[in-house]
């Protein structure tokens, strides 16, 4: 079962920054809590990440923290990440100052 989803890309061809990221929280087939993300340049495969954590609670804390480290992403890549998709209905991103 899908809580949590959001997609962000960061796109900036002038600079050859075309990048996108995933972040899905869940329960699976067995009720066990997993976090999974995928990031890569857009169009390419990508890479995958998946964590299995406790409960619902350290979920959303690591939901949280990868999107801290996004909302970086100026002073790093040089360009910001925009939402594209966001299923957010327990109200876990707290996006503050991230650009829809």
């Amino acid at each position: 079962m899908l809580d949590f989803r959001i997609t962000l890309e960061a796109r900036n061809p002038g600079r050859r920054c075309l990048r996108q990221y995933r972040v899905e929280a869940g329960t699976d087939l067995f009720g066990v809590w997993v976090v999974e993300i995928n990031y890569g340049r857009i169009g390419a495969a990508g890479r995958s990440r998946c964590f299995v954590v406790r409960d619902q609670e350290e979920a959303r804390l690591l939901a949280r923290r990868i999107l801290r480290r996004r909302a970086g992403a100026p002073r790093r890549i040089g360009v910001p990440y925009r939402i594209r998709e966001l299923i957010d209905p327990a109200g876990w991103a707290e996006l503050g100052g991230n650009s829809r």
